[in-house]
């Protein structure tokens, strides 16, 4: 079962995502939070992004974080969230 551990030396360095990414802020929330993830679960990643991240950013992230977790990856930027998903996901979310 697919597990989040904040302690794990294998997590990316947060300094190179924000940095190469253009992140100001990012959270797993989901079924991995929940500990309810199985083979093949897809990990949502929560992003605030800055304002100068582009479209490529988001793809490069989601493609740079499927290959470090080996799991389908959906990256979520926070102002993107409809109205009636958002508390449900900002009370779920764990920034790392």
């Amino acid at each position: 079962m697919l597990q989040y551990d904040p302690n794990s030396p294998d997590k990316p360095p947060r300094s190179d995502l924000i940095q190469k990414y253009h992140i100001t802020r990012i959270g797993i929330f989901g079924l991995v939070i929940r500990d309810e993830a199985g083979p093949g679960s897809e990990i949502d990643i929560l992003v605030d992004f800055s304002d100068g991240a582009s479209l490529l950013d988001h793809s490069g992230l989601k493609i740079y974080l499927e290959k470090i977790f080996g799991e389908p990856v959906d990256v979520i930027p926070e102002r993107a969230i409809r109205a009636e998903l958002r508390t449900p996901i900002l009370s779920d979310v764990v920034y790392i």
